[in-house]
């Protein structure tokens, strides 16, 4: 870094571990399966793969999940704001071989993502420099990956651009 730089615009970006999700997740992989098999995709970022209805937040199984996810973001947002966190919408995804995920955001405040199932070499998250005119300039940062772990849940403003790599292994990665 020159001695004169300073980061101005940096983005936060949060990341946890929800070890306490372990053996739930095993639960929830079969789950997103079979709704896989009864559910017809819905048609948002995913280029194949497939995408559950936006409201899997309402079903039973993710109940204790849903806390999880909201003890998360009061942590997060307790130094934005004193409203509390709720879920506007939930969806899970699967992708398989050479399915991704396009340049997307989200609605809302918050926007995250949660690793089910995650086959080696399955696609990284990308997040996008939020600084849109410096494309046009050779002074910029590219697009900052993060390696996807099962059980671990990436959070980011919604406003942030960001999209999947395509997997590019034989097994699905599943995320919600």
């Amino acid at each position: 870094m020159h001695y004169n730089q300073h980061n101005l615009f940096e983005t936060p970006i949060w990341g946890f571990v929800l070890a306490d999700q372990d053996l739930q997740t095993v639960d929830y992989t079969d789950y997103i399966i079979s709704l896989s098999e009864k559910e017809k995709s819905e048609s948002k970022s995913n280029m194949g793969g497939w995408q559950s209805r936006d409201n899997i937040h309402t079903d039973a199984i993710f109940q204790e999940f849903n806390l999880s996810i909201l003890g998360a973001c009061t942590s997060i947002l307790r130094d934005y704001t004193d409203r509390e966190p709720y879920i506007q919408s939930m969806w899970a995804n699967i992708n398989t071989i050479g399915d991704y995920n396009a340049h997307h955001l989200h609605e809302g405040q918050l926007s995250g993502v949660f690793y089910c199932k995650v086959p080696e070499d399955s696609g990284k998250l990308l997040l996008s420099d939020p600084k849109v005119r410096a494309y046009q300039s050779v002074v910029k940062h590219r697009d900052f990956p993060i390696n996807p772990e099962r059980l671990a849940l990436i959070v980011f403003p919604s406003w942030l651009e960001h999209y999947v790599q395509p997997n590019k292994s034989q097994d699905p990665r599943i995320s919600i």
